[in-house]
């Protein structure tokens, strides 16, 4: 059993942690711990009504990762897509042993584990790439290091590749080295990133000038809906004399389960008079 421990305040307006107590005859009751000494557990349960434990009954308090109670009594389950917006990554981790798949426009196929809390891996291949026949990898490669400081500060660093056939010849990759910086809760929070763009080919790399900026944004609307934003400040790849912000913007709107999210929405690029349609599913495990 947990140790007895000093009263506790109710949890904070809007977040707070649901806990699991299991009770030694088996039995086990969900809400949120109010007060817990070493004589008795109260516990406040997702009707508003609260229950007082004796502590010789309890035989463990675990907090719920997964999972929330909001004001009204609603029982929220962790948004599972807190670590990505559309494209670019969240200062957010996945928990070790956590992962999803991401199929995003028909193009971009990918697989992203939790290593542990702090190493995310990823792996995928870019589809359309298979039929080119021209030698070389297919391959979306990357990785990103990160933690939290505090409740409400994320940051993380790392970098993506794709390697794909017909770069430098015989084939080479793409990709860019990042830092992010993301303030805010998995329901609500805001994201500035910095990235620079790399090549790799047979005859050596390179490091670009340009520096890329994000700014990008989640906000959780219900339990299964929120919208998502991102744009990316690209001073140098927009032609000179174009007096059009040079900033490729998106919004779109996620919905999502414990398992699941699909975004749509839209991008828009200088020069487009139309956005371009986004679709991206995800599967979400761990």
């Amino acid at each position: 059993m947990s140790a007895p421990a000093e009263a506790t305040a109710p949890a904070e307006s809007g977040k707070r942690e649901l806990s699991r107590i299991t009770l030694k005859d088996g039995q086990e009751l969900h809400g949120v711990v109010v007060r817990q000494d070493s004589q008795v557990v109260v516990l406040e349960l997702a009707d508003g009504d609260r229950m007082e434990l004796p502590a010789r009954q309890v035989k463990d308090i675990a907090v719920e990762r997964n999972a929330q109670v909001r004001d009204n009594g609603e029982i929220w389950f962790q948004d599972p897509n807190r670590t990505r917006y559309l494209y670019a990554p969240t200062g957010m981790m996945l928990r070790q042993g956590e992962g999803y798949f991401s199929q995003k426009e028909l193009f971009f196929s990918s697989l992203n584990y939790g290593l542990t809390d702090h190493i995310t891996v990823q792996a995928g291949a870019v589809v359309p790439a298979w039929l080119l026949g021209a030698p070389g990898f297919n391959f979306i490669g990357g990785i990103k290091v990160g933690g939290s400081v505090g409740d409400r500060l994320h940051l993380a660093a790392g970098a993506q590749g794709l390697f794909l056939p017909g770069i430098g010849g015989m084939g080479g990759a793409v990709g860019f080295v990042f830092g992010t910086a993301t303030y805010g809760t998995p329901d609500a929070h805001l994201s500035v990133g910095l990235g620079k763009p790399f090549t790799l080919t047979n005859s050596g790399g390179s490091l670009d000038s340009t520096i890329i900026t994000t700014l990008s944004g989640n906000l959780r609307l219900s339990q299964r809906v929120a919208l998502v934003t991102e744009n990316w400040l690209m001073p140098t790849f927009i032609e000179s004399g174009n007096s059009q912000l040079p900033m490729i913007n998106s919004l779109a709107v996620r919905l999502f389960g414990e398992s699941w999210a699909v975004d749509l929405g839209g991008i828009r690029v200088p020069g487009l008079s139309l956005p371009i349609p986004w679709v991206d599913f995800a599967y979400n495990f761990g």
